[in-house]
């Protein structure tokens, strides 16, 4: 079968390529006079490129039509010893009478590992001239340089042994099987198309690539097209893609993630077009989420939004895209073989729906507990990168009664897990710090859904904590981006106390303008530890603000009542008479509505 762009092909051109794949070649020969004969006339015709593909037998294993500037070099592998050749030669045609090897053409030579790159040029229907290259070998190992012999004479090309060829590269080669590098990282292409309101394009790439080198991938090239419509069919537009295409060949890119949610239809276009795999802004969000869970519930969370995320695209994923071979875009509890049913994967999101209802109804015991000790619940949200996992170690090490931390890093998203620890306020009284998923823009609706039960924290919290990058230029964006994702959640409505984080490393001007625009925001640096103990005074002003005073009287027969009154950390003083325990106490309305019964004067 021919592939690549058949678009205007008459079918006797392709019926002429496709007896090709019958005739057997001589093994030794780069490719007969005749073949290239048929190659030379029809490319001329079509004034596009026609690519080849021989195995070492003289196989004729794919044939492709490229466009009027290049063919999209696919990757094609022989069996053979890993770190070496593919066993594949690649021949081609330039119809613009050049045949010297183009940047195109070397960079596919060295990145896919042919075992030769060959380049005829054509004029008036016949080949002219061509050349080779040959991947150099440097300390027994194939570089990424190419050597290049020619261009000849087109009449000479019987005359040239491929396999003689071939065989002096590899006794260049170290005799021993090579390891490829495991934790080598992916080369991906940044892209993004127009801006919302609150970044600018280039801010968003440069938030994504935060992301892409997050889940381990390396960035060579960032690119935006400022478009006022989407194109349906593949986001950038067809030409913009093909340049992308070129772009991808030339910088041996492995992926290319684009800044958006992307329809299964675009991925599928995409990934034709680019020849490459394909990762949206979700999918890049997921897989790190994959990586950082940790716990079974995070673990469950993230399997069931990446099931529910790819239900929909299983026949979005093109041929490059089997998503059995590894990268961004593959990891986690939820990286299943695409061809699976999907009765299956739907089988199996009830399955983890159930399991997480039944998280939801542990962690609703774990509150209804927490709400009968009388012990208020503050909760730390924030844009991802703010610092809350900073800040929650370090007031648990000032006041926390359990001083175990969580992992803290300058990275997106670096911990998933929600944990809720004991912190003891200026006045004696406690209050619970509940840490949480950092929040970004374009957040994935399927990872709210899935992370519902972990949310639900915020949403039965008596104070939110909203922790803000002042060194960040986009602080204010970011706010913004919280509180919708707070609205969505249902927690719009909750007390907040605005914490500007950073104040370390934030410049003069960028804090006097967040100052002007929030009121009541309280500044820190949660590394350096600097107002902590104003942020607890905060705190504690504002969960225990409606606070009631009262003395009582307890009769020695209801001494459990000052033990309760002991347990909320409310008495203030305590003296025994003879009528009973008299105490003073500073409480909640909760607890005073459970004792006033034993109030005197």
């Amino acid at each position: 079968m021919i592939r690549g762009n058949l678009e205007g092909v008459k079918k006797s051109y392709i019926n002429e390529l496709e007896a090709l794949f019958e005739i057997d070649l001589d093994k030794n020969l780069i490719i007969s006079k005749d073949i290239l004969n048929v190659l030379s006339r029809i490319s001329w015709e079509l004034k596009r490129e026609i690519s080849i593909y021989i195995n070492r037998r003289g196989k004729i294993v794919d044939i492709a039509i490229g466009d009027s500037e290049t063919v999209n070099l696919e990757e094609i592998f022989e069996k053979r010893k890993e770190g070496g050749l593919s066993g594949i030669r690649c021949i081609h045609t330039h119809p613009s009478g050049q045949g010297e090897l183009s940047v195109v053409d070397i960079t596919a030579l060295v990145s896919l590992r042919f075992d030769m790159m060959v380049a005829v040029g054509v004029n008036e229907g016949k080949p002219i001239d061509f050349s080779i290259g040959l991947i150099s070998v440097i300390d027994g190992m194939l570089s990424k340089r190419a050597d290049i012999l020619g261009p000849y004479e087109a009449g000479i090309i019987e005359s040239i042994d491929a396999l003689k060829l071939i065989r002096e590269v590899e006794e260049k080669l170290e005799e021993r099987v090579f390891i490829l590098e495991e934790k080598a990282k992916e080369k991906v292409i940044l892209v993004a198309a127009g801006n919302d309101d609150l970044y600018t394009v280039e801010e968003s790439l440069e938030e994504l690539k935060e992301l892409a080198e997050t889940a381990g991938a390396e960035v060579v090239f960032k690119l935006y097209q400022k478009k006022s419509k989407i194109d349906p069919a593949t986001y950038i537009g067809s030409g913009k893609a093909r340049e992308i295409s070129l772009l991808r060949q030339s910088l041996m890119a492995d992926a290319v993630i684009f800044d958006d949610q992307l329809s299964p239809a675009q991925i599928r276009n995409l990934e034709e077009i680019l020849g490459c795999k394909v990762i949206d802004r979700t999918a890049l969000i997921l897989d790190i989420f994959a990586q950082r869970a940790k716990s079974k519930e995070g673990k469950l969370q993230v399997e069931l939004a990446q099931l529910k995320y790819r239900l929909p695209r299983l026949t979005g994923f093109g041929a490059m895209l089997s998503r059995t071979g590894g990268g961004i875009g593959t990891r986690g509890p939820g990286e299943k073989k695409l061809e699976i049913d999907k009765r299956h994967i739907m089988r199996r999101i009830n399955d983890l729906e159930k399991e997480l209802e039944a998280v939801r109804n542990t962690r609703q015991v774990q509150r209804e507990k927490r709400l009968s000790n009388e012990i208020p619940v503050v909760s730390i949200v924030g844009y991802t990168n703010a610092g809350k996992s900073t800040l929650r170690n370090k007031l648990c090490e000032i006041a926390g009664v359990d001083k175990e931390k969580v992992f803290e890093a300058n990275m997106l998203f670096a911990t998933l897990d929600t944990t809720t620890r004991l912190v003891n306020l200026p006045n004696g009284k406690d209050v619970l710090i509940s840490d949480t998923v950092g929040f970004i823009r374009k957040l994935p609706h399927e990872l709210v859904e899935a992370f519902k039960s972990t949310l639900e924290e915020i949403i039965y919290s008596d104070l939110i904590l909203h922790v803000v990058d002042a060194s960040n230029k986009n602080a204010e964006a970011q706010i913004k981006v919280v509180n919708s994702v707070l609205e969505e959640i249902g927690a719009g409505d909750k007390r907040k106390i605005l914490v500007l984080n950073k104040m370390d490393i934030a410049d003069c001007e960028s804090l006097e303008i967040l100052r002007g625009k929030f009121k009541d925001v309280v500044e820190i640096s949660a590394v350096e530890g600097t107002n902590l103990d104003v942020l607890l005074k905060v705190i504690q002003d504002n969960v225990y603000k409606d606070m009631i005073r009262a003395k009582l009287l307890i009769p020695y027969s209801d001494t459990k009542v000052v033990s309760y009154l002991h347990q909320n950390n409310c008495i203030e003083k305590e003296e025994y008479t003879e009528e009973g325990i008299l105490v003073c106490i500073n409480t909640t309305k909760d607890v005073y509505g459970r004792i006033k019964e034993f109030e005197v004067e």
